[in-house]
Parts: structure tokens; C-alpha cells; sequence
């Protein structure tokens, strides 16, 4: 199984279209969960079981985003640290781009 960002209820070709993967379910809890736990993450830590994110909630996310970032080129290195960046660096660019309309929602998990 997979963590990916999609849009719910798309209403055109874009929103079908959008998908975001995150990580593997391993992936994630081998690298991501201690990070999350480690700095507190409030919303990162709900990327596992899943969690709808409306646009007013992007600011904060791409701030754990941030603190993601710098933890991983602290505390990780090798392919690993290179996958974990890039993914990061596709949901800080990604996500601010699925809200196109007001009330789009998407899910991460």
C-alpha cells in the first residue's frame, strides 16, 4: 500500500487527473513516522490513516513540509534521503496546485 494526495470529487479533467504520491506504507514508517514524532508534526502524522486538507489548511502543511526537509538533509542520507526530498518537494509545489475552486478538498493518506 501507498500515501498519495488526490483530489475528492474531481469535477474536471485536472482533478482527475491529480495525484500526489507520498510514500510506501514501509517508506513511511521507517522515515517519515520518526521525523513526525521527533518534531511534532501535527499534520504529517495524519498522512497514514488519512486526512481531507482544504485549502486554508496548506500554509501549515508546507511548513511541516519545511521542518521535513531540514530534518531529512540533517538526518538522513543516501537514496533514501534523496527519494524522501523529492517526494517532499513534489507535495510542496503539488499541493498548493489542487485547489483551483474554492471548496476543493483533498485527501492525503
Amino acid at each position: 500500500m501507498s500515501i498519495s494526495a488526490f483530489i475528492l470529487d474531481p469535477e474536471d479533467e485536472f482533478e482527475r487527473a491529480f495525484m500526489l504520491p507520498v510514500a510506501t506504507e514501509a517508506f513511511f514508517k521507517q522515515y517519515w513516522e520518526p521525523a513526525t514524532e521527533e518534531l511534532g508534526l501535527q499534520w504529517t502524522a495524519l498522512f497514514q490513516g488519512g486526512t481531507d486538507v482544504e485549502h486554508e489548511d496548506v500554509p501549515a502543511i508546507l511548513e511541516e513540509i519545511g521542518k521535513l526537509k531540514e530534518w531529512v538533509t540533517a538526518k538522513m542520507d543516501g537514496e533514501a534521503q534523496e527519494h524522501m526530498l523529492r517526494r517532499l518537494k513534489l507535495l510542496e509545489t503539488g499541493l498548493p496546485s489542487a485547489f483551483r475552486r474554492g471548496d476543493t478538498v483533498v485527501h492525503i493518506g
